[in-house]
């Protein structure tokens, strides 16, 4: 009679990228790596899953970590050298195009930069010439901040740190979009600090989109991992939703994961590494064996997450811009921004002008998304009637920017996404956790709730590669 369980070098938690990055860079020296992933596909959120032969980002429903369109991928080169692992990118090289609501003004050419967000800003507000040159120089010093500066900024709110640099309303309204424009709906709310990092990691080059030769979207930047770790003999076991990680007398001994029929197996490992964002690990290991200053910040980590709503459209060809009646070629973000104030209302991207696989052959793919900031401590969002009636006004405008979009349709569908979803805790004014957890040897916590000087999504690379460094030192 076969017993579900077995014994492994490792067993981590959960398909994210952080997770399948150490596990291809251990399987690749000879440990035996099992994966256990609730869901039917490697990646969590990270990924995509095929739709038709459109792979929709964001879509892994019951996934784990977050979801995103670029990759900033500097520890991710590291990461897949020691892995043996060939990722397929593509840089972006028209970044970003920012639209003002409802008239429709279009501010294209910029970037993720400093230099580039200014530009941006200067160009949407028009500040005066004293405005504009205070305004210069605080941007220099936001993008020019030592690393401890950028550190001790982190608790502060973007909207008390320029409380204290800056009188100029018009300043600060700046900085304000400039912050709003990168992702964060409520910038006022975003760590000072964090949005120091921001600027200096996008001096270091542009972002990327991952152009598999086999999947499409975001599942391009997932595969190869999963396919090393694979051939390095090391299983991926989807569909088993982890319950337990087993710590005994001080050290990890193990994960338990159930199947859809709630059949039981057990992993006997001495390492287990969760992607999992940290709260979600109390589901997982009794809270009380966490010291009590992780705990504490990981549930106000967890105030800061947010869901996502959007729209997808399968397109039978590129639609064509009102304005020029040439289709569209913008390969990066279109960022929304509403009213006189520039509130931010998501943005979206044609995927398949990057991703060769997004879209079947001759087919295009359009993805609107907006991610609602759950402002640390509201339990819900916005209920779907309320969400959809923002959509709705963003999709109007597409209409309006397009010439022939409704011809242009092959299908459509509105796309929910719970918390926590997206980029959100990247923002929020605390200090993050760290790798390992003093008194339980052997967890690494290898998710995109680290601590780690990395983009959001490179943050899963760094996270990996440091994590099988540590193991394998062991």
């Amino acid at each position: 009679m076969e017993r579900r369980e077995g014994q492994a070098d490792a067993v981590i938690v959960g398909s994210a990228l952080g997770g399948l990055v150490a596990g291809a860079i251990l399987a690749r020296h000879g440990k035996r790596v099992v994966v256990l992933e609730h869901a039917d596909t490697v990646g969590g959120r990270g990924g995509s899953v095929p739709r038709d032969g459109y792979w929709i980002d964001f879509g892994h429903r019951d996934g784990h970590d977050v979801g995103d369109c670029q990759v900033a991928w500097h520890h991710g080169v590291e990461a897949a050298r020691e892995a043996g692992v060939e990722v397929t990118l593509r840089r972006v090289t028209s970044p970003l195009r920012v639209h003002h609501l409802p008239a429709g003004e279009v501010t294209t050419g910029g970037d993720w930069s400093a230099a580039g967000l200014l530009a941006m800003a200067c160009a949407a507000l028009a500040p005066g010439k004293e405005d504009a040159e205070e305004l210069r120089a605080l941007v220099d010093r936001l993008a020019g901040a030592e690393p401890a500066e950028m550190t001790a900024a982190v608790p502060a709110t973007l909207d008390a740190w320029l409380a204290a640099h800056t009188a100029s309303a018009a300043v600060r309204r700046a900085v304000l979009l400039m912050a709003a424009v990168v992702f964060h709906s409520h910038p006022e709310e975003a760590s000072a600090g964090r949005f120091m990092q921001f600027l200096r990691r996008r001096s270091a080059g542009g972002p990327c989109i991952p152009d598999d030769d086999e999947v499409g979207g975001m599942q391009g930047l997932i595969e190869p991992w999963a396919r090393a770790i694979r051939a390095a003999g090391g299983e991926i076991a989807l569909g088993w939703k982890p319950v337990e990680i087993v710590v005994e007398g001080g050290g990890v001994r193990g994960a338990v994961a159930v199947d859809r029929t709630n059949l039981v197996r057990e992993v006997r490992a001495p390492v287990a590494i969760s992607t999992y964002p940290v709260w979600e690990n109390f589901e997982l290991i009794d809270e009380r064996l966490f010291p009590a200053d992780l705990v504490a910040a990981a549930w106000q980590l967890r105030a800061h997450r947010a869901d996502l709503v959007g729209w997808q459209a399968g397109l039978r060809r590129l639609p064509a811009l009102r304005l020029t009646g040439q289709p569209d070629d913008h390969a990066g973000w279109n960022r929304l921004l509403a009213g006189p104030e520039r509130t931010y209302r998501g943005g979206y991207q044609i995927t398949s002008l990057t991703s060769r696989r997004a879209a079947p052959p001759g087919r295009h793919l359009l993805a609107l998304v907006m991610a609602r900031f759950y402002r640390g401590g509201s339990t819900a969002g916005q209920p779907w009637t309320a969400a959809r009636a923002v959509l709705d006004e963003a999709i109007a405008y597409l209409h309006h920017f397009y010439a022939d979009l409704d011809a242009c349709l092959e299908w459509s569908a509105y796309q929910y996404v719970t918390a926590p979803q997206s980029m959100s805790w990247a923002w929020a004014p605390i200090v993050r956790h760290g790798l390992e957890v003093a008194g339980i040897d052997g967890l690494y916590l290898a998710s995109s709730t680290l601590e780690a000087p990395a983009a959001v999504l490179d943050i899963g690379a760094y996270a990996g590669r440091e994590t099988a460094r540590r193991a394998l030192a062991r």
